[in-house]
């Protein structure tokens, strides 16, 4: 039996018999993701159950809080290097999972800092992290600070403003 899928469905998915509660938009914000062909509207690739009807994902579940957390900043255009895990060897993981789901973007993210981290050495691995991280979220806010000036210099009506994300939509209310 098929489910009818929409855009802005409330998901639950059990990865590795870990079970999430996501909704349809966030697997659908790398559109070349093996994820978004899964759970987009209107395809026919039928996607396993589990016993409790959750849609069944066999892969790794650790990995795969990183593959959300960079699914939902991406969408909501935020840094999605803060998706990263710290620790060399779930990044290395993270590489494996988004090679199998056919994330890139993620996937060369976790490889740069990954070359990063064996280009340092250990002590020095957290600081280089930490300044990647920092460097990417600053570049993030430079970025969304320039647009907020740019939108202030034109004119909009209420009919052209268009939410960043889900959450303003609540403020909006």
């Amino acid at each position: 039996m098929s489910r009818p899928r929409h855009a802005d469905d409330i998901l639950n998915i059990n990865v590795g018999g870990k079970k999430y509660t996501v909704r349809r938009t966030d697997m659908l914000a790398d559109p070349r993701s093996k994820l978004a062909e899964w759970f987009k509207p209107g395809t026919l690739k039928p996607i396993a159950t589990d016993k409790g009807g959750n849609y069944y994902l066999d892969r790794d579940a650790k990995c795969f809080r990183h593959i959300l957390a960079y699914l939902r900043l991406k969408k909501e255009k935020f840094v999605p290097s803060l998706a990263l895990p710290s620790k060399p060897d779930d990044l290395a993981k993270l590489v494996g999972e988004c090679e199998a789901l056919n994330l890139a973007e993620l996937k060369e993210l976790a490889l740069d800092l990954l070359n990063k981290y064996q280009r340092t050495e250990e002590q020095h691995y957290v600081t280089s992290y930490v300044q990647v991280t920092l460097r990417d979220f600053e570049s993030w806010q430079f970025e969304r600070e320039q647009n907020q000036i740019a939108l202030k210099k034109k004119p909009t009506t209420e009919e052209d403003y268009q939410p960043n994300s889900a959450y303003d939509e609540w403020d909006n209310l």
